[in-house]
């Protein structure tokens, strides 16, 4: 809002000119003044404000000394500076002065006291003088009869009840006693006698108020300060006595009277006749009370206060030209120690309003507050530290020190000094339980005035909070303390943080921001590496975070990139050198807060509002370090076609903080230059053929890589993305791979060919099952013996019975057309022999031996090779030799010779620390068997080779899966492999499973196997 000329201070004010004396003392005139005659009536009075204490005190005391009243003594009860003694020689002065008597008491009951007053006597007691003969000779010597105390002067002693009462008897008198607390102190150490003077003082004065309650000293009136507050203890217990005593003695107490009542408009109503001589009509003020009714509700529009504006801005009314708040802020600060109530609040605005109109300051504000105190205003600094000097760094750091404090550095300035400034003057209580500091809607309230603009008032609040020392927060109220804050902390770790160890952080965020992507253009990170540690790898892109230097990448770089065989593996990122001492900076800034949160969070007693506030503190100069970074690296060098690129490289790190935001920046930038191809499909794979191959027909896989390495112009792949585009070319046929050669297509067609596979039904009768498996063909022909051709019978299915030896199969193409070269040509012929079948037994003294038909069987007895042993006759049982232990045995058939088996004498159970593997089948029929067969093999350790799965669902769902006994299963992935294929063929199963050997790690794992199944084991099935 804009602020009407006519409201200003200086349009409606005119401040008195001892307002503009910077040599004013503002202390109240000394009482012993009355007694000189050289304190002006009219001058005094045109500044004098009749509290109602004040008029209390005149009326009591006028009627006292008209003889109307029975209150002899009246007590002015109040702390330091609180009117004391300024009510004591206004009471003087109109003793004193009769003709001013009715200018000031205007009460019309009071006229005809007045007159009956008559001329009074007055006597003045200053308690800091030290008069030679105490209390009581000053109060003889002021009445004009020092004579009568002669007795009491040397050796000094206290005039008794009858002596006061034989000096006062008759007369109107007005005794005034000020600051007596001093003088007793002073005068304690005064020894007379076995007193001293003090105690004569107090017995002197306890006299002299009882002789004031007796008969012909009814117009005699005592009038006595106190100095609740200061310093004097000791004085202050000695005149307690007293009063205690004259309770004691009177059973009356002395009439107790506040002069003025603190927490009352009184307080104002001084100010403002003690500063100015003339102020706006009533009429005025309610227009300026709207104008701040007004401006409070705008800020509770905006959200910053809950106030009323009518509500809170009504004490304007009372208080103008004051500000509101200055009622609040002055009731904190008044009970401190040494502060000197009225008379030090009179002084500091007195020193306030000279500095509003000498600074032109008087013709933009409308009424004056604390928060308008220029603290760096020597006497009004001054004043403030009077009040409470240990806010004085506090003051000089974050409030106001010639423009260099926090609070002058921040914008808006005027705003952030003000808000500092209320915030100082809020925490100027130094007593016991003083209340201190303000919450942000009170901040808001209390600065709220036309013409300034609260909007940024959290801004400035919370600017102030992260960068002021002193101050503080309890709950939602802000406050300035003598002792440093975590800011304090917080800076002093950011000075001993050397750039190394910023450096170090620097490093530790980047790598978050730039770890590798999954399958991502680059697989390695380094960050502010040396010359000798880049070593780019042939199989991967490295990026590389150069430290920022001058405006453009580090010419070293560009000659290690030059001189590279592996230009096409690395990258770099780079920015401006100015920019890269902000982030040092910043991320010191980080760790710093990082360190206060985390020592809060490990205190013995961890404050949760300090908590909260680092943890929002830690994510802003999280959010400023990010910044930082983004403004760091702005510049992305990779290679191209024609050499190095530079692309701009705009960062947005501070959205968000997830791990590798960075790496996914720089992937965004590649996959739009086309450098990076994240997806190696068909159309890619031919691209790449084509610049691997060119017109070349073979090429090594080696050669092919570091093609790629160093030439610039071809594109990235994810890492592991030419290896699988390898695999597939060679799965398609595409390529052929010779060792170490690949040679692309378009190749010949490649003959049939067929594998053939069996399974055991019966090898002691060469019974078998045979799957025989085509390859480009669709047509199989098969006969009994070593040769067949076309002419032989077709296989209808893929897996046939045999019973014999010897079976030969043929793969053809029907398609096959050698004019067009379309189909595959017919292959070799395949001849599968039957296996030599051989399985022995020892029991009691004879071996048994099960064999295929028409096979020779030799053995030895001594442990010998069994190839040249004698021959024995299988099928009748054969008696060892005496002292046999150990029987080796061998089967041959048509060339083709057993596996030999080895037998032992008396050997029950497996080695038990030797690996073993027993080669009996074990069938399942039921899913429940299968499942228990399963978590057998897991208790016990084993493995399960030659599997065969057999699902059966529902109708014609089924399905079966066979593996060589090459292929050995865990029991957790046949688990995997059973789950997943009765999950392909139906809900409701039936599993089967055929084991054909059963592997052990010990053979102590198959005999726990056979003893929990009960089994009895044939040591010719196991293996060692």
């Amino acid at each position: 809002m804009t602020q009407p000329t006519a409201f200003t201070l200086r349009a409606l004010l005119q401040p008195r000119a001892s307002v503009f004396e910077n040599n004013k003392s503002d202390t109240t005139l000394e009482i012993n003044k009355l007694t000189e005659g050289s304190v002006d009536p009219q001058t005094f009075f045109d500044e004098n404000v009749v509290t109602d204490g004040m008029q209390h005190l005149l009326t009591q005391s006028f009627k006292r000394l008209a003889g109307q009243s029975a209150n002899s003594v009246f007590f002015l009860k109040q702390s330091m500076g609180g009117g004391k003694t300024h009510n004591l020689i206004t009471l003087g002065l109109l003793a004193s002065h009769p003709l001013v008597r009715p200018q000031v008491i205007t009460d019309p009951a009071m006229e005809s006291v007045l007159r009956e007053v008559g001329t009074v006597q007055v006597v003045a007691f200053n308690g800091r003088n030290n008069p030679p003969h105490g209390l009581w000779g000053v109060v003889a010597e002021q009445l004009g009869n020092k004579a009568a105390f002669a007795n009491f002067y040397a050796p000094p002693d206290a005039p008794g009840q009858e002596d006061w009462e034989n000096l006062l008897r008759g007369r109107t008198v007005l005794i005034l006693i000020d600051e007596l607390p001093p003088y007793l102190e002073s005068v304690e150490s005064r020894v007379v006698g076995d007193s001293n003077m003090a105690r004569l003082t107090a017995r002197a004065l306890t006299n002299l108020m009882a002789a004031v309650q007796r008969p012909g000293c009814e117009r005699v009136a005592l009038v006595l300060t106190d100095l609740g507050g200061a310093a004097y203890g000791r004085a202050n217990t000695y005149l307690h006595d007293v009063l205690s005593d004259l309770t004691k003695e009177t059973q009356r107490l002395a009439l107790e009277i506040e002069p003025v009542q603190q927490n009352s408009n009184e307080v104002y109503d001084i100010l403002r006749k003690r500063l100015f001589e003339s102020g706006p009509s009533d009429d005025v003020v309610r227009q300026i009370q709207a104008q701040y009714a007004a401006e409070i509700d705008q800020a509770h529009k905006m959200g910053l206060t809950p106030s009323d504006g009518q509500q809170a801005s009504m004490a304007l009314l009372d208080t103008y030209p004051f500000h509101p708040s200055l009622r609040d802020l002055y009731a904190r600060f008044r009970d401190n120690p040494g502060f000197q109530q009225t008379r030090g609040l009179i002084r500091m605005m007195r020193a306030v309003t000279a500095h509003l109109w000498n600074s032109g300051l008087a013709d933009e504000r409308t009424t004056i507050g604390l928060q308008d105190f220029d603290l760096n205003n020597e006497r009004i600094r001054g004043e403030i530290l009077n009040i409470n000097d240990k806010l004085k760094n506090a003051l000089s750091h974050d409030v106001a020190d010639q423009g260099r404090a926090v609070a002058e550095l921040n914008e808006p300035t005027d705003l952030s000094r003000r808000a500092a400034t209320l915030l100082l003057t809020s925490s100027l209580a130094h007593v016991v339980d003083g209340v201190v500091g303000l919450p942000p809607q009170l901040v808001a309230d209390y600065l709220a005035a036309p013409g300034l603009d609260l909007a940024p008032i959290k801004t400035v609040l919370n600017d102030l909070a992260h960068k002021s020392w002193y101050l503080h927060k309890d709950g939602d109220a802000y406050y300035f303390s003598s002792t440093r804050n975590i800011n304090a902390e917080i800076e002093a770790t950011i000075q001993s943080t050397s750039e190394d160890k910023a450096l170090d952080i620097v490093r530790e965020q980047l790598n978050m921001l730039f770890n590798p992507l999954p399958d991502g253009a680059y697989k390695e990170l380094l960050i502010f590496p040396v010359l000798d540690q880049i070593e780019p790898k042939q199989g991967h892109v490295t990026l590389i975070l150069s430290r920022p230097q001058g405006s453009g990448l580090n010419p070293k770089l560009k000659e290690l990139f030059e001189a590279s065989t592996l230009r096409n593996r690395m990258m770099f990122l780079t920015g401006e050198e100015s920019n890269y001492r902000l982030l040092l900076d910043r991320a010191k800034a980080l760790r710093a807060t990082q360190t206060a949160l985390s020592k809060i969070k490990r205190s013995e007693k961890p404050n949760p509002d300090m908590i909260l506030e680092l943890e929002e503190r830690e994510q802003a100069t999280m959010m400023h370090f990010l910044t930082a970074a983004q403004e760091a690296f702005t510049h992305l060098h990779f290679p191209e076609q024609s050499g190095l690129t530079s692309l701009d490289f705009t960062g947005k790190f501070a959205d968000k903080h997830p791990a590798s935001r960075g790496a996914q920046q720089v992937q965004e930038i590649l996959e739009s230059r086309k450098k990076f191809v994240k997806v190696l499909d068909a159309s890619e794979g031919r691209k790449f053929e084509q610049r691997v191959f060119g017109n070349a027909k073979r090429m090594t896989w080696n050669e092919l890589l570091a093609r790629a390495a160093n030439t610039t112009g071809w594109p990235w792949h994810p890492s592991g993305a030419l290896e699988q585009l390898r695999r597939d070319k060679i799965d398609r046929d595409e390529w052929r791979q010779d060792g170490q050669e690949i040679e692309r297509g378009p190749f010949p067609l490649e003959p049939t060919s067929v594998t053939v596979r069996h399974d055991v039904l019966d090898a002691a009768k060469d019974h078998y099952r045979l799957t025989v498996t085509p390859k480009y063909g669709t047509q199989v022909h098969y006969a009994e013996g070593a040769s067949v051709d076309t002419s032989a019978p077709v296989m209808t299915d893929a897996s046939m019975e045999v019973t014999g030896q010897t079976f030969s199969f043929l793969a053809v193409d029907p398609s096959h057309d050698p004019a067009t070269n379309k189909g595959h040509p017919t292959g070799e012929s395949v001849t599968w022999q039957a296996p030599t079948h051989l399985k022995g037994s020892w029991e009691d003294e004879s071996l048994n031996f099960e064999t295929s038909p028409d096979v020779e069987v030799r053995v030895t007895f001594d442990g010998s090779a069994p190839e040249k042993g004698q021959i024995v006759k299988p099928g009748q049982p054969i008696i060892p030799p005496p002292g046999t232990h150990v029987v080796q045995a061998v089967a041959t058939r048509a060339g083709i010779a057993s596996p030999p088996i080895t037998l032992k004498r008396n050997v029950t159970g497996p080695e038990p620390m030797t690996p073993a593997r027993w080669t009996r089948t074990h069938k399942t029929t039921a899913t429940a068997d299968s499942v228990k067969l399963m978590d057998r093999l897991e208790k016990h350790g084993g493995k399960a080779a030659g599997v065969k799965v057999t699902v059966e669902g529902k109708g014609d769902h089924y399905g079966t899966a066979t593996f060589s006994e090459g292929t050995v299963f865990t029991a957790e992935t046949l688990r995997d492999l059973t789950d997943y294929i009765r999950k392909l063929v139906s809900t409701d199963t039936n599993l089967h499973l055929d084991v054909k050997e059963l592997q052990f790690e010990r053979g102590q794992h198959l005999s726990d196997w056979v003893a929990e199944t009960g089994d009895k084991l044939n040591m010719s099935e196991v293996k060692q």
